[in-house]
């Protein structure tokens, strides 16, 4: 069964993408000890981690992150 996502963690995981999982997992979590005083956003990134570890690897790959993606992305051409 696929899980829900709400759309700011679709746009969290679009942000910190990595190719696979694990990898973005592991992406989201390295902001974790910048958001000490954003109680709102980390609430965010703790329920995208949650519902992203009850997930597997094949599930994650369906997730079209496409649409969620930012236009002029920093260090893209």
């Amino acid at each position: 069964m696929l899980m829900r996502f709400d759309e700011n963690e679709y746009l969290l995981m679009a942000m910190f993408e990595q190719g696979n999982r694990r990898q973005t997992m592991r992406e989201i979590r390295s902001v974790i000890p910048f958001l000490k005083e954003d109680a709102e956003m980390l609430d965010l990134v703790n329920s995208t981690l949650e519902k992203m570890e009850r997930i597997s690897d094949e599930d994650f790959s369906r997730i079209n992150l496409e649409p969620y993606r930012q236009t002029g992305e920093i260090g893209r051409a």
